[in-house]
Parts: structure tokens; sequence; C-alpha cells
């Protein structure tokens, strides 16, 4: 008789090893070493050697021949393609659900980066790259839609990986958050659209002429 899987422990291993990913404890380019994940997560080597190939299928992780798996390190080229997808959900998602948002909605989106006044110090720069987060996310966040999240998981996780500061600066970037800010709050889901996806465009060619 074909024994049962325990596909509730595989997956929990999965999501385990992912956020050790995500988290920076396996770190790009690390060697994945099975014996030792079995034993921090208390499991068989079973369900890791399940996991490590389905984070490789995933591109989260890679093999090397007969060196081993190692955590991806993503290259310019990959943040680009995951750039590029990127702005064109986050404009389908505005153009969709911006009539549908609650005036406490929009007052939300109000509440982004109300309080910024150029030029900006160091320290005023980090709060602007994570209010550029924020807003970013909370654009997610409307669609409701797991696969799109999972998508900006795997997105971020990228970003985080390579990125280490603004694509580019706050004197450029900040009137254009204004600008689509306040054509959501007019509910003019068109120009929305076009807004957020011509500010993600300059972003993906400032990262082209980095390449």
């Amino acid at each position: 008789m074909r024994k049962i899987k325990n596909n509730h422990l595989v997956d929990l291993v999965y999501q385990s090893i992912k956020n050790m990913i995500f988290d920076g404890f396996l770190p790009p380019g690390e060697k994945i070493n099975k014996i030792d994940l079995s034993r921090q997560l208390g499991v068989s080597i079973t369900p890791v050697n399940e996991v490590i190939n389905r984070l490789t299928g995933e591109k989260f992780l890679e093999k090397k021949g007969r060196k081993g798996y190692f955590v991806k390190k993503f290259s310019m080229k990959d943040l680009i393609e995951f750039y590029t997808v990127r702005a064109g959900l986050e404009g389908v998602v505005l153009r969709v659900c911006i009539e549908d948002l609650s005036d406490d909605q929009l007052n939300e989106f109000e509440k982004f980066f109300k309080n910024f006044h150029l030029p900006f110090d160091e320290k005023e720069k980090e709060r602007y790259m994570k209010e550029d987060q924020r807003f970013h996310e909370k654009i997610i966040d409307l669609s409701g839609n797991s696969m799109i999240n999972d998508f900006n998981q795997n997105f971020n996780f990228i970003m985080k990986s390579y990125q280490k500061g603004l694509v580019r600066q706050p004197e450029e970037t900040l009137k254009e958050h204004q600008e689509i800010i306040k054509a959501i709050i007019d509910r003019k889901s068109h120009k929305a659209q076009e807004l957020l996806i011509t500010h993600h465009l300059k972003s993906i060619r400032t990262l082209k002429s980095k390449i």
C-alpha cells in the first residue's frame, strides 16, 4: 500500500525555509545544508529534500552541479523583470479598485507623503523610503488577491537582497507620488493607472542604465 504523504508537514517546512531566506538567515549565495536544516526544524530529511526541489523550481534556490544547492543571487536583470511585472499589477489594481474605495480608504491614501518637504537630509530620506514602501504595499493590498500578494512577497525579497536604497531620489519621485495620490482621491482610475505605470517605467529606465 502506498504511504499517504504528510502534505501539511511539507507545507510547514516549505514556509519555514522560505522565511529563513526572506529574513536573511539564509542569505544570497549561502550553501544549503539539508542535514542542518532537518535538525533545526526537527524533521526528517525527506520533507527537506522535497522543499529544496520546490524552492529550486521557484528560483529561490539554484543547483550548482555537484556542489549542491545555494540561495540564489538575483541579478539586476531579475530586478528589472520583477519591477516591470509589478508596474502592471499595481496599475491594474488601481484601475479596478479605485471606484469601489470607501471614504475611509481614500482618507488613508491622503495621509501618504503629507509631511514631506524638500530638501531631505539622510534621516528624512530613510523615512521617505519606508513611506514609499508602505504606499506601494497599500496599493497591492487593495487587490485582495492571494496570487498578487505572493508575487509581491517574492518581489520584496529580491528588492531587499539586491537594492540598498531608493532607485530614484525624492526630488524626482515625491511630486509623482503626490500626483498619483490626487488621482486616487479624485477617483480618476485611468489617470491614476497611467501616472503609476509611468512612475514605475522611469524607475525601470534608471535600473537599466546601471547595467
